[in-house]
């Protein structure tokens, strides 16, 4: 099934988990892992684990007016 399928290099901006951090060596970070990072926290698992990133959560779309 397509919808239950985990994305292979999930986009990072558009995950629930990811945020920005005010660390200059660290500017990126992920809460489902619990990491900050100096890139894309989806890079960083993969070269830990890898595998993909399993945690990726699309963010809620708002409306923008």
């Amino acid at each position: 099934d397509k919808l239950l399928m985990k994305p292979k290099n999930p986009n990072c901006f558009d995950c629930h988990h990811f945020f920005v951090t005010w660390d200059q060596n660290f500017p990126r970070g992920c809460r489902a892992y619990g990491i900050k990072t100096p890139q894309i926290p989806s890079l960083e698992v993969q070269q830990a684990d890898g595998r993909p990133c399993m945690l990726f959560t699309p963010k809620k779309k708002t409306n923008k007016k």
